[in-house]
């Protein structure tokens, strides 16, 4: 092969060309010593080649990918309208801990139907609708939601009328930041009344909004927790002053982590990563 190609490059190199001026050009090359350089290429490559398989083959076993790792969050007790900016702010915190994507739902149905027969992956959810379907879905509880040193919450009803006793209770309407679901559940625990079905049901984002809806005289009653009046309290001392509690739940437990109970085996970093989240809180990035 190399003969073949030096003679080639000789008759190349030879060969004459017409130049500007007409006159011929002859190509002068030191063949030998090129040559010399392209056996030295030739004894080179090979090894160099061998040793960049063995590099891709023997590390590619070792360069394993992390599975992704899916948060599903389904909130019974709040109407986010922003779920894009809430899903850009928890995966960019959750990026620096490994492989988690972080998927709220809106439509509790849709996310029942989404979780069903998942395994890796962990759910946010509140507590009423873990207890709701912790049995059909397999899940046991992982980490218990913290607010200023409580674990615990409790459903109330605000109004700027004077309390009265439940039995005389007449709601035609309510405020509530809750899905329909779970507020017609409240009430007939607070109320103790089945007829609930007919009253209807105002949705808010939030707790702080339903307060101040009656606050305002835009509506008369409101459902909320105690932990949004102590936040009402804070900011506003004097517009909390003008509402009275009319009724009070039972205490529930706040947000639940559940994982399926055959799907992770190991997910203390993740763990980790949410008891972090109130210092993320105070950095005003969550």
């Amino acid at each position: 092969m190399i003969s073949f190609f030096k003679n080639d490059l000789i008759a190349f190199c030879t060969s004459k060309y017409p130049t500007r001026i007409g006159r011929p050009v002859m190509f002068i090359v030191d063949v030998d010593r090129t040559f010399a350089q392209l056996r030295a290429v030739k004894r080179i490559v090979p090894p160099l080649l061998l040793v960049f398989w063995i590099v891709l083959f023997c590390t590619k076993p070792c360069q394993s990918v992390e599975p992704v790792r899916t948060i599903y969050f389904y909130s019974s007790e709040t109407s986010i309208n922003n779920f894009k900016m809430l899903k850009m702010e928890f995966d960019r915190y959750l990026s620096r801990s490994g492989a988690y994507e972080f998927q709220p739902f809106s439509d509790r149905e849709i996310f029942e139907g989404h979780i069903k027969d998942k395994k890796n992956c962990l759910l946010i959810l509140s507590s009423w609708h873990f207890c709701a379907i912790h049995q059909a879905y397999s899940l046991i509880p992982a980490l218990i939601g913290i607010r200023d040193g409580k674990k615990y919450q409790q459903i109330v009803l605000v109004s700027k009328d004077e309390p009265l006793m439940k039995e005389s209770l007449k709601i035609k309407s309510i405020v509530s930041a809750g899905s329909e679901q779970h507020t017609r559940f409240s009430l007939g625990v607070m109320l103790k009344q089945p007829a609930v079905d007919s009253i209807r049901i105002l949705t808010v984002p939030k707790d702080i909004d339903a307060l101040m809806s009656v606050c305002f005289g835009m509506s008369k009653i409101a459902l909320a927790t105690d932990n949004s009046l102590d936040q009402l309290k804070a900011i506003n001392p004097q517009i909390y002053k003008s509402l009275n509690v009319i009724a009070k739940g039972e205490q529930s437990l706040l947000f639940i982590l559940a994982i399926p109970e055959n799907g992770l085996a190991k997910i203390d970093n993740f763990m980790e990563l949410i008891k972090k989240c109130h210092k993320i809180r105070k950095e005003r990035k969550l």
